[in-house]
């Protein structure tokens, strides 16, 4: 969604409609809307609750809310107010926001190896198995630099037919599939350390299948280094697919 032109329809709208077209999928399974600061407010609280979606969203330190301590509740003061040190954390009933205020629970952790506090709402009780769940959320990262900039870029093919599209992303996602298998590969090899940092996962699947893909083609001295990679084989019957590897 352009942020600097006009769009036929808002932002909220928008995700009610996926929200909607996701969830014919989900039912009965429990589904918990993850989202960052940029998109966490008010209004995706109400479509996750219109819709019977659990809710985890990190909100901005300076967004106000009023503790539940005792048989009452606090004063209004701001997130950062209520964990403002590392190794401090806070976990409880809040009323979140001044202007529409909603209850809802507030999970407030400032880890000692982070920069800053993460303070988290959800409609689910606040602990540290909230803050474990929003970390997943930092698995997409990598996903997101695969599709862009650092990956296939799509933004810059500028098409926009929609039948175009729809066989790109086909053939994109062929592909992406067939780079992660090669990641995959790499892993069940152990050879993830030859194109990743050893201290930490720096690397996507998406990155890491691709360099390992640059290093077979490399290292092989024919043809034949390329096909035994493929995820695809030709027999004398047909084709044949194969996750081993």
């Amino acid at each position: 969604m352009p942020q600097q032109e006009q769009w036929d329809q808002g932002q909220w709208d928008l995700i009610g409609e996926l929200l909607d077209a996701v969830g014919l999928h989900l039912e009965p399974t429990d589904c918990t809307i993850i989202a960052d600061r940029g998109l966490a407010g008010l209004p995706l609280v109400k479509l996750c609750r219109d819709r019977g979606f659990h809710y985890l969203l990190r909100v901005c330190k300076e967004h106000t809310c009023r503790r539940s301590m005792g048989q009452g509740w606090t004063w209004w003061c701001a997130l950062q107010h209520v964990v403002r040190a590392k190794g401090e954390q806070w976990y409880g009933r809040v009323l979140l926001w001044q202007d529409g205020s909603i209850e809802t629970y507030l999970s407030a952790i400032w880890d000692e190896h982070a920069q800053e506090a993460w303070f988290l709402i959800s409609d689910q009780p606040a602990g540290k198995r909230r803050v474990s769940e929003y970390a997943w959320r930092m698995r997409v990262e990598a996903t997101f630099q695969d599709s862009k900039s650092r990956g296939w870029d799509l933004e810059s093919s500028l098409i926009e037919d929609f039948e175009r599209l729809n066989r790109l992303l086909l053939a994109l996602f062929l592909a992406m599939w067939w780079v992660a298998h090669l990641a995959a590969s790499c892993l069940h090899n152990g050879r993830r350390e030859r194109y990743d940092r050893h201290d930490r996962r720096d690397k996507g699947i998406f990155r890491l299948g691709r360099l390992y893909l640059l290093d077979i083609l490399r290292r092989g001295s024919n043809a034949g280094a390329l096909v035994g990679c493929l995820p695809f084989k030709r027999q004398g019957n047909g084709w044949r697919f194969a996750l081993r590897f």
